[in-house]
């Protein structure tokens, strides 16, 4: 299953929020969510409009990356 990412507001660099998805909607995630950055080590808190699917994956590459082989 794909893994939500957002950039790093401290390195710039793309980090991986802790969660995976196989519908991403980011309409969805309104209330801030929070985690420690594994970059910087800071809190940082995102929403959907911050997030988007790892690299390469489209929603509906998503969808089917996710199906079982």
């Amino acid at each position: 299953m794909p893994r939500i990412i957002i950039v790093c507001p401290t390195t710039g660099a793309d980090v991986p929020t802790g969660h995976r998805t196989q519908d991403f909607d980011p309409s969805v995630i309104v209330e801030p969510r929070s985690f420690r950055c594994p970059v910087c080590h800071q809190v940082h808190a995102w929403c959907g409009h911050d997030a988007r699917i790892e690299a390469g994956l489209t929603p509906a590459a998503a969808r089917l990356a996710a199906l079982p082989q």
